[in-house]
């Protein structure tokens, strides 16, 4: 399929790159050979195809020059050495015939048609000699050297010339000719080896920083298992090749994220645990004096007169009592927060009488109330009282971040979706100033928080819900403003694994 990646492992990857290399290596050493033989076959083939064609045919023009010379006095002695001349060219003829057709057959096909006009003027050449036997056999015959049969013979001995003359020119012009070729041939296959040798050469420096490339990550891997081994469990390293380097660093993210998580729930153990010998402490020594100050306190706001500035007093001491109870109880049920019973439920029913439940509250902080509760979810294991708990914390989060803003924009959103096949989701966002960039980190951190009087304990605690029930607490904070916490249960599809913090 195209636009798949192929998954190549780095061996595979370091083999086919010096493939590629010896393949460019040994495409430039046969082009070279391969360019040596055909310029040292051409030139042998000139060497010894046209120019011994050549040479035969001036040994002919020869023989022409010699048949000439002796017509001019037909005498006994010349006719006899003109008969042997004869003969001889007939010879030399048939010879070069031979030769041209040998170099026919043996010569590439681009110097074809240049030898079939060789082969057609030596067969015109033949056709000459062949008509010329005749007026031959008259001259042996005739006495007195039969002028017009020499005049006649001279006449075609002179065409015989001219022709072998026009032959002997067309053969050196072709050695000229095919002897530049092969130079031209010679320096093309020069510049094409050079080039074809530092294409091989840029491969294999290609190749070289492939490899290279390839291995770096481990360099990278090595020094983040030490930056992991000194603490530092937020240390990640680029995983998105596919290949054994990637494999090994997705799984040291994971490794690292599993340690960074073990690390932040081991001090949040150590924090609730901190937490747990704090309440009984305050249980032992606070929460005892502070209801009898309370109950002193409301006495003393009944018997005083109503108006006065003691009952104002009493009231305001009431008032914090009853904060500093509230904060007491926070602590407690914090570090006492028990194994969750798991057991089957519909989320939106949770959600919906949560609501109902709070519904008076929000309006009275001038809330408006957007609900969104998909029906037909999967059913998922929670403790409801735990999860109510979590997500009233939530919600009273939300109203408090948008108590500086104007009545109509203080809209807060409460959602449940199916998330794929194996969780749901239970969303709460408002319209609130949102969650500085800085502070997202720590803020399911106990005792963290940026409210003037807050305890940082309602977020904690809404997180250590979510993970006793296996789903997690997530918070998102668009551009625009707003915050929306996010919890996500896994369905009865996938049972959660629980582990204890």
């Amino acid at each position: 399929m195209l636009g798949a990646v192929v998954r190549l492992s780095i061996s595979t990857k370091i083999f086919l790159g010096f493939v590629v290399v010896l393949l460019a290596f040994g495409g430039a050493t046969i082009y070279g050979a391969h360019a040596v033989h055909t310029l040292g076959q051409r030139l042998r083939l000139v060497a010894l195809g046209y120019s011994a064609l050549r040479l035969e045919l001036q040994d002919q023009q020869t023989l022409q020059a010699n048949l000439r010379r002796r017509l001019s006095d037909p005498h006994a002695a010349n006719l006899r050495e003109i008969a042997a001349d004869r003969k001889l060219r007939r010879l030399r003829l048939e010879g070069a015939r031979r030769r041209v057709e040998e170099l026919r057959r043996s010569l590439p096909s681009a110097d074809a048609a240049f030898l079939d006009g060789v082969r057609q003027q030596l067969q015109q050449l033949s056709a000459i000699y062949q008509e010329s036997e005749p007026l031959f056999a008259q001259l042996d015959t005739a006495e007195g050297g039969a002028p017009e049969v020499v005049a006649r013979l001279r006449q075609r001995e002179d065409e015989a010339a001219r022709l072998l003359e026009r032959l002997s020119s067309q053969l050196t012009n072709q050695v000229v000719e095919v002897v530049g070729e092969g130079e031209r041939y010679e320096a093309q296959a020069v510049w094409m080896t050079i080039t074809l040798s530092v294409l091989a050469t840029g491969f294999g420096v290609v190749v070289m920083l492939l490899v290279q490339a390839t291995l770096r990550p481990l360099r990278r891997l090595s020094e983040s298992v030490r930056e992991v081994a000194r603490g530092n469990y937020r240390q990640r390293v680029a995983a998105d090749t596919p290949d054994e380097v990637g494999d090994l660093g997705r799984e040291f993210n994971a490794m690292a994220t599993a340690l960074e998580e073990r690390e932040q729930r081991l001090r949040r153990s150590e924090q609730l645990a901190a937490i747990g010998k704090m309440a009984a402490q305050i249980a032992h020594e606070v929460r005892n004096p502070l209801s009898s100050i309370g109950l002193n306190a409301e006495q003393l706001t009944d018997e005083v007169p109503p108006g006065s500035e003691a009952q104002a007093l009493s009231r305001a001491i009431v008032r914090e009592v009853d904060r500093l109870t509230q904060i007491t109880e926070q602590y407690l049920r914090l570090a006492r927060l028990p194994e969750p019973r798991l057991e089957p439920g519909d989320a939106s029913e949770v959600v919906r009488s949560l609501l109902d439940f709070v519904a008076g509250e929000l309006e009275g902080r001038g809330v408006q109330l957007e609900v969104a509760l998909e029906q037909g979810l999967p059913e998922v294991l929670i403790d409801e009282n735990q999860l109510r708990q979590a997500l009233l914390n939530l919600v009273r989060n939300a109203a408090e971040a948008m108590a500086d803003l104007p009545p109509e924009r203080r809209r807060l959103s409460v959602r449940t979706r199916q998330m794929g096949r194996h969780q749901i989701s239970i969303e709460v966002a408002d319209q609130g100033p949102g969650i500085p960039q800085e502070h997202r980190a720590r803020i399911f951190e106990p005792f963290f928080t940026t409210k003037q009087g807050g305890t940082g304990l309602g977020l904690a605690l809404a997180h250590e819900v979510a993970l006793r029930h296996g789903g997690t607490l997530e918070v998102d904070c668009p551009e625009g403003g707003g915050t929306c916490f996010r919890v996500t249960l896994p369905t009865l599809a996938k049972p959660p694994g629980r582990t204890a913090p």
